[in-house]
């Protein structure tokens, strides 16, 4: 076994994986989520206030259409009334009349309010409209952030990747087998460097017998971690 080109070209896979793994955890990524949280809150928030606005226009409208009946039932009610001789039906009509100007009162109340909670609407919706611009600009800049990282990461991967296909290639078949195994098998960290008395694999110290064992075998052969069972290359 090249124990020296499998460990070579583990190194060249771990950096390119330690690429990915820095791709998912960019800062830039992160401003960039934050970015588009704040501004789909804010949309939310605005399409709120558009809807309290429309709501408050319904009950004006529909004030608006009680109170010109209420008004035309009144010019009815005082047209009879002219014409009334007798006392209880002049006091029944005038009693009528004024049920109708209270629920007029009562309408133009509701009216009112709902205009002040229209005029309170639009105020919020100039506000936050005048706050969307900035958001979006906010998110076009942490996109652009973002692309420029991850084309410095792409940059970097393709360096890798170009040394990886040289690596590959001093490898034959059944070394490429026993490497590509050894990498699934071990969480992508198959072949170890032994570091003194240390697997860089696991991280552990071997004893002095067993790393004497190791560096004793003959030339294409590669032990084993006693801890993690990666092949070591001395």
């Amino acid at each position: 076994m090249n124990g020296p080109a499998m460990l070579a070209l583990q190194q060249l896979d771990s950096a390119i994986d330690h690429v990915e793994h820095r791709r998912q955890r960019l800062a830039e990524r992160q401003m960039l989520a934050s970015a588009q949280t704040a501004l789909i809150d804010h949309r939310k928030q605005l399409e709120l206030v558009l809807k309290r606005m429309d709501e408050a226009q319904a009950v004006i409208d529909q004030c608006e259409h009680d109170g010109d009946a209420l008004t035309a039932k009144r010019a009815s009610l005082e047209a009879k009334l002219k014409t009334i001789i007798a006392p209880r039906e002049a006091e029944a009509l005038m009693s009528e009349i004024d049920s109708v100007n209270a629920r007029r009162d009562e309408v133009d109340e509701r009216e009112l309010e709902a205009l002040e909670a229209q005029s309170e609407a639009d105020d919020a919706r100039v506000h936050l409209q005048e706050r969307l611009a900035p958001l979006q600009v906010d998110v076009a800049d942490a996109q652009a952030a973002l692309a420029g990282a991850e084309s410095a990461l792409n940059d970097e991967r393709d360096s890798f990747l170009a040394q990886r296909g040289v690596a590959a290639d001093a490898l034959t078949a059944e070394e490429s087998a026993v490497y590509e195994r050894m990498r699934a098998t071990h969480h992508g960290v198959g072949i170890a460097k032994l570091d003194g008395l240390r697997c860089t694999g696991c991280h552990l110290d071997l004893s002095r017998a067993e790393v004497d064992e190791i560096r004793g075998l003959s030339d294409g052969e590669l032990g084993e971690c006693p801890q993690c069972s990666r092949l070591l290359v001395p």
